[in-house]
């Protein structure tokens, strides 16, 4: 009896013309006995209502797209009570999170072996009780840039799009934001740059966390907090510790936490997985452990 599959296509991630390699991964997936349907997106929302509508029916949902058609994908699939694998083949602009997971972006590698292939129950992010993401939620420096390039431009730029939009937010490098985190381990207060809560070795393509510190499904977040940057001196020493993907507990704190609080009276701008998610002031974060089901 042949198993089902769903491919899930985002036409206009990336540079990558994904449609190229449809052929290719339709019959790696029929030589392991799939039966494929393709779904191309139409719209935003489009790849959570599909995923959700046929992931119930299906053994396998394989993500084509970038790390927001995941995020639309891994909606869907929670919705569900007994879920298929879900199989993510990188074709956006940065490809943070499967950077994170060391996922192949050649289409036959990406789907083939999937019987012996290893499985992740993989832990998601619950916002506010109302959105979901997959590897970050932040407000601070240089988020703005994860969704203000225009898809256009990221198409053609790639990874130099954030750099270039990154690099417009330079004059106001010294904005810091008034920040109070209730955590598993107490209370933290501080002025940040940049509040991140994550569960990823990478952001924005540019933000690095050691492997070390990170794991994909324990059931905690890492928090991590970047001080407001008052000099040139601070910005030098920031910078040294990121690149080095280094904390000190002072200009870069990095939490472990399985739920947190984050209150800000300065209406952040929240950024969930590189899409705009809404200005709060009170955000409620918690780790759904083991929530899906990935293939790695």
């Amino acid at each position: 009896m042949s198993k089902k599959a769903i491919i899930i296509v985002n036409p206009v991630a990336g540079k990558r013309n994904i449609q190229e390699d449809l052929p290719n991964m339709l019959v790696t997936l029929k030589a392991q006995d799939y039966e494929t349907k393709v779904y191309t997106t139409k719209a935003r929302g489009d790849a959570a209502k599909v995923a959700e509508k046929f992931g119930r029916t299906r053994d396998l949902v394989v993500c084509c797209g970038g790390d927001g058609t995941l995020n639309e994908v891994i909606s869907g699939l929670l919705k569900i009570e007994q879920k298929p694998l879900l199989l993510y083949y990188p074709c956006g602009s940065t490809n943070d999170f499967a950077a994170t997971l060391g996922l192949s972006r050649d289409p036959v590698r990406a789907t083939r072996n999937i019987e012996n292939r290893e499985v992740m129950e993989l832990d998601v992010g619950m916002f506010n009780n109302e959105l979901n993401f997959s590897y970050i939620a932040s407000f601070g420096l240089f988020v703005k840039a994860s969704y203000s390039a225009s898809q256009k431009v990221k198409n053609i730029l790639g990874h130099f799009a954030y750099i270039l939009e990154g690099a417009k937010e330079l004059p106001n490098i010294g904005k810091s934001y008034r920040t109070k985190i209730v955590y598993d381990g107490g209370v933290i207060k501080g002025d940040y740059a940049l509040v991140g809560v994550t569960n990823s070795t990478s952001a924005g393509g540019v933000l690095k966390l050691s492997k070390d510190d990170v794991s994909l499904n324990d059931g905690l977040f890492e928090v991590l907090l970047i001080r407001g940057i008052k000099s040139a001196k601070d910005l030098a020493k920031t910078a040294k510790l990121l690149l080095a993907k280094k904390t000190d507990g002072k200009r870069v704190t990095l939490l472990h936490t399985s739920k947190v609080h984050i209150e800000c009276k300065d209406n952040p701008e929240w950024c969930t997985d590189g899409e705009f998610a809404g200005i709060y002031t009170s955000v409620d974060a918690e780790c759904l452990h083991g929530a899906v089901r990935i293939l790695i």
